[in-house]
Parts: structure tokens; sequence; C-alpha cells
């Protein structure tokens, strides 16, 4: 269960004063959210593991408008669907019957029904006791998160940044070493870095009334710059070993896609804004059929198969990818650099145009599975 707000409390007033009686807007969160979900935890040593958890979370808050008097008039509920994804590495310090741990590491999430816009990534930490009674195990643990900010401005509600949820984990005791989920099935960790932009460089000119000398009818002239920064992506994934060295691959990638964003006026070429800007946030999930040739050492490999991502700001929902690598192995872990091309369907895209075409650099870490595939 959350135990802050969900929506900070905001008053938007008009800043030219009143709008037909109304003076402005209030949201806030009426009541704490409810969390649930499944959790995965792999060990990796006895004290050490890496934990994936799927939690279901609706953000509640409401919005209001704002009288002459006080009062409020169209109170409106205006919650936000969520699955948050943290991915958290957790040591358990010894004990016999009671065991303490600590957690940490980021924390992803999807949004749905966006009433507001709440960020899509950010940090949790938490410190719990674990207890195993006939055969389960039972962890409640105090966790806090801090959300990075929300990805636009909104006169209607806001999400609150630091989070603190009381968490209880319920699981099957089970000792299995590196392989939670079978001989054949590893999980890991993907994160790379774009070697293309996601919005190709653009100039846009337009004009504006000069509004800063009253009465004159001339128009100012402006160009807009808009250039694609390289921006990185970051998820979890599985791979199921189908025989030798063919295997399956899912994944699911954040990435967030951000412009630089330059304003000139055109007779003295003034910069009159200039900055970075998060156009927008991405879920991916590529799905792949991977092969890798035997041979001693480094495995190279290749891969290839559709991706399909949430429907967001206009994009495309779907593509296909193929890549190359090499795969090695150091100690539990199998590491595996390489280099994926993404082509994805075409897309119109509100007023902003996407690159179709993606080059970005992985590496993945796993753990699990077959010792030698």
């Amino acid at each position: 269960m959350g135990l802050t707000d969900a929506a900070r409390r905001l008053d938007s007033p008009f800043v030219d004063g009143q709008w037909f009686g109304i003076l402005g807007y209030r949201s806030w969160s009426p009541s704490k959210d409810w969390v649930a979900g499944a959790a995965f935890d792999f060990r990796i040593h006895r004290q050490f593991s890496l934990e994936v958890d799927a939690m279901y979370r609706e953000l509640n808050a409401t919005w209001a408008a704002v009288e002459l008097d006080g009062a409020l008039n169209s109170v409106s509920p205006a919650p936000v669907v969520t699955f948050e994804f943290p991915v958290l590495a957790k040591y358990r310090f010894t004990g016999e019957k009671l065991r303490p741990f600590v957690e940490a590491g980021p924390a992803f999430r999807t949004t749905g029904n966006e009433n507001f816009y709440p960020s899509h990534y950010g940090v949790a930490a938490g410190v719990g006791l674990e207890t195993a009674w006939h055969g389960f195990r039972f962890a409640p643990v105090l966790r806090y998160t801090r959300w990075a900010k929300d990805r636009l401005p909104s006169n209607q509600a806001q999400s609150q940044p630091n989070q603190l949820e009381l968490l209880l984990g319920i699981s099957r005791a089970s000792e299995t070493g590196l392989s939670p989920l079978g001989r054949r099935v590893s999980f890991g960790v993907t994160a790379g870095w774009g070697l293309t932009p996601d919005v190709p460089s653009s100039a846009i000119q337009f004009r504006y009334y000069n509004a800063i000398s009253p009465g004159s009818t001339d128009f100012v002239d402006y160009t807009e710059y808009v250039t694609g920064v390289l921006n990185p992506m970051v998820g979890p994934s599985l791979q199921m070993h189908l025989w030798r060295g063919l295997a399956f691959e899912a994944e699911a990638l954040y990435k967030p896609l951000r412009t630089n964003v330059r304003v000139t006026q055109n007779d003295n070429g003034a910069v009159l804004n200039s900055g970075t800007y998060n156009a927008g946030s991405t879920w991916r999930f590529p799905v792949l059929a991977k092969y890798r040739f035997r041979t001693d050492g480094l495995r190279p490999f290749v891969e290839a198969g559709p991706s399909f991502r949430l429907a967001t700001a206009g994009l495309s929902t779907y593509g296909i990818n193929g890549g190359v690598g090499v795969e090695f192995r150091r100690g539990p872990f199998h590491i595996a650099p390489g280099v994926r091309y993404t082509h994805w369907s075409e897309t119109e895209a509100l007023g902003t145009h996407y690159a179709r075409n993606e080059v970005v650099i992985l590496t993945s870490v796993y753990f699990g599975g077959p010792a030698r595939n």
C-alpha cells in the first residue's frame, strides 16, 4: 500500500484573474493507493539476489475548478493506471529465523488513460525482513521510490515524485541457485545507446506579430532548429534456450525521446530559446530468434524478429529487428554486446517526424540457463 499521496496538492490560478467566475483549478489525491503484482527473485548467491517486480497501481487524483468564493465546482476524478517495474539488487543479512535485507535499483513504469502525465523512470531503495513458514517466505518491506519529473506540465494534476510504500512479499521458498526457471531459461538486463537520433534534424520558419510595440503592424520572423539526441535504453530480458545454439529472446526496453531545440530571430540571429526537451517516452518489446555459433571462447551470434512498442505521441507500434554480436562468459554471467538495426513502420506523429530507421549498440547480461549451449 502507498503511504504517500499519488498527486501533489496544486492550485493553478488564471494569470489574468478569472474566467466566467472561475479563478483557477485545484488538484489533489483523495486517498492512498493499493499496489499489487508479481515478483521474481533470482538467487545469485545465498545472500545476494536480483528481484524484478511487476506491480499494478492506480494513481488516484481529483481535479476541480475553484470559484470566486473558494467553492469547488466540476469535481472530477482523474486517475492514471500504471504498471511499475522495479529492478532491484537485494542483499540478505545472515540470521536463523529472521533475515533483514536491503534492496536498491532502477524503477520503470507504464501509464494509461493519461489524465495527467507521470514520468516513466526513477530509482528505488528499501529495507525489510524475511522469514520462512511452512515452505513459504514472507517479506514485509518499506520501499522508497524517487520518480523523475513529470513528462509534461499540467494545470490539472502532477504526480508526487517521492513515494513511500509498505509492501508484503509472499513466495514459495526455493534455493535453486542460478536457474530459478529451469536450465532452459535465463534472465538478465539489456542496456544500450542509440547510434542514430530518433528525430531527424529540421529547421522550421514561422512568423509572430510584434506585440512589443503597441499599434505596430510589423511581424518578426523566427526559425526553430530541431536536432535529434542519441538516447539510451534499458530493461529486463528473458531467453528460452531451445536447441544447441538456438534461443528465443524477449525484451522490454524503456527509451526516452529527447530533442535539442533552438529558436533564433532571423533578422539579427538572437537566440530566444535553447534547450533539450523530452518529446516522449517509449516502451518497446523486441521478440527475437537468436543463434549462437559454436566456437571456443567468444561465441558470435545473429538475431532477427519483430518489435512492438506502446502507442505514444503518434509513433508506429511495430517494426522488424536484425542484429549481430558476440557472447562470452565471466563467472556465473553471460555477457553479450552487439549492434541492432530496427526498421519501424510508417507513422504520422502529430507534428513530429520520427526516424523509421534506428541503429543501437546494446549489451545484455544474463544468468541462469544452460552452462553451455
